[in-house]
């Protein structure tokens, strides 16, 4: 499918580029990274949004500000500056939503690409996680059996309400492994990692189109309607420089921001 083939190139854009940096650790890459996408995100605000307008809307803020600091023994000249003050903040938003529009649905299929990198880990050797599938759980107990490096501890547990069945796996040996649900629907598939270091790691494999796209883009789709989803809970990961360590999300916003606001003058781009 094409969500699939723009999924394959997108992983393997992103792990390239990872394993590029993988010597030094996460950090160099993420915010070079970070970088050049607050760059992007500063042109795309430039080309999408309507720069007279905002420059206007933010001098008459500014120009209330300073009003209301000089007439503020007048209540009612007072009054009138914090209202068009308000307004203006309105018109100065509502200029802001193209760009947002144009930059969200990117962003938001990045980010999953983006997670399996820098928000999960694989599991290390010794480590357990829960192996969670979503389908249709009428008849048989489904069944999960793994490849060598990857051991299924207990047998299946399902939850009527959630419409879900858990297994306990343990990481038994470093490397690629794969993990394989056996029932009344089908054989499913799905990779696991296990090691040190960081890399691709694809959480979930998912069946709807939107999923994939949006969600859950680290592995190709399959044709069970019965089966939503399988997935591996893996570690969070967080980096950061020494000790101040946090969700990758925190650095990217805080990093992409400060670049845009640093380089706006540079592009002649108003924010």
């Amino acid at each position: 499918m094409i969500v699939d083939l723009f999924n394959g190139l997108l992983r393997a854009l992103v792990a390239g580029y990872c394993g590029i940096f993988a010597g030094p650790g996460p950090m160099p890459g993420f915010v070079l990274l970070s970088i050049m996408i607050g760059i992007a995100m500063l042109w795309v605000v430039g080309k999408t949004s309507n720069q007279p307008a905002l420059e206007r809307a933010k001098k008459r803020m500014q120009a209330h500000l300073l009003e209301m600091r000089l007439f503020g023994d007048d209540p009612g000249l007072l009054l009138r500056a914090q209202k068009d003050l308000i307004v203006n903040n309105v018109k100065y938003v509502a200029h802001m939503l193209r760009p947002a529009l144009f930059l969200a649905a990117p962003m938001v299929v990045l980010y999953g690409h983006l997670d399996a990198v820098y928000g999960r880990r694989p599991l290390r050797v010794g480590e357990a996680a829960l192996a969670t599938a979503k389908m249709d759980l009428s008849g048989e107990a489904p069944r999960l059996t793994a490849s060598a490096g990857v051991a299924v501890e207990t047998p299946a547990v399902r939850v009527w309400p959630a419409g879900e069945v858990s297994w306990r796996v343990r990481a038994i040996g470093a490397g690629e492994a794969e993990l394989t649900l056996q029932s009344r629907h089908g054989e499913l598939r799905k990779n696991a990692a296990v090691g040190e270091g960081f890399g691709y790691v694809s959480q979930r494999r998912a069946g709807a189109w939107w999923e994939r796209l949006f969600l859950a883009p680290g592995e190709d789709g399959y044709e069970s309607t019965a089966i939503e989803w399988l997935e591996i809970r893996y570690p969070e990961r967080e980096i950061g420089f020494g000790s101040w360590t946090t969700h990758w999300v925190v650095w990217f916003l805080l990093i992409s921001i400060l670049t845009a606001y640093l380089l706006k003058g540079f592009f002649g781009v108003v924010l």
